[in-house]
């Protein structure tokens, strides 16, 4: 049985203007956090970058400037980052150092967005998750993992929304 058009559900950001700013649920948390970890691993390696030359051969460091390197010492171009990708990134991030106890909560949503942020956006493994975690045993199920980090992310929402509701 189909309701009249005045009776359908509507979302509340429809009826109050700048609430679709202001509230943020669970996939929009995700969404997110998920950019902003294809954002880190867009980014350059700064430590690796300080270290290089000292890593290098010594004739690699003496080599005359104006002589044009192999294509196998060029070095990789990647995608230049936005400073609004690089803000939206922090956001997310400091949501998370708000918002999520330090332990093995953070770590359970690192590795699991960083699995969403290199492959498909739509699932994770669970069990490869609790692989790289190097959890053995019984101690923490895949379910358990699971669990935490749907968690660690309602976490973040309820701040969020706590925040956004109180300005």
């Amino acid at each position: 049985m189909a309701r009249p058009d005045n009776q359908r559900f509507r979302l509340p950001s429809d009826t109050v203007p700048g609430l679709e700013a202001a509230f943020m649920d669970f996939n929009a948390v995700e969404d997110r956090l998920v950019e902003a970890m294809s954002v880190l691993r867009r980014s350059g390696d700064r430590e690796w970058s300080w270290l290089h030359p000292g890593t290098l051969a010594m004739f690699r460091q003496y080599r005359p400037e104006h002589v044009d390197p192999d294509a196998a010492d060029r070095r990789l171009v990647t995608c230049a980052l936005t400073r609004a990708e690089v803000e939206r990134a922090d956001e997310a991030m400091g949501w998370v150092l708000a918002a999520v106890p330090e332990g093995i909560g953070r770590r359970i949503l690192g590795v699991a967005l960083m699995q969403l942020a290199q492959g498909d956006r739509a699932r994770i493994e669970w069990p490869a998750v609790r692989a790289r975690l190097g959890v053995e045993g019984a101690a923490m199920t895949a379910e358990g993992i699971r669990k935490r980090y749907n968690r660690a992310v309602t976490a973040i929402c309820t701040w969020k929304n706590a925040r956004s509701s109180a300005a």
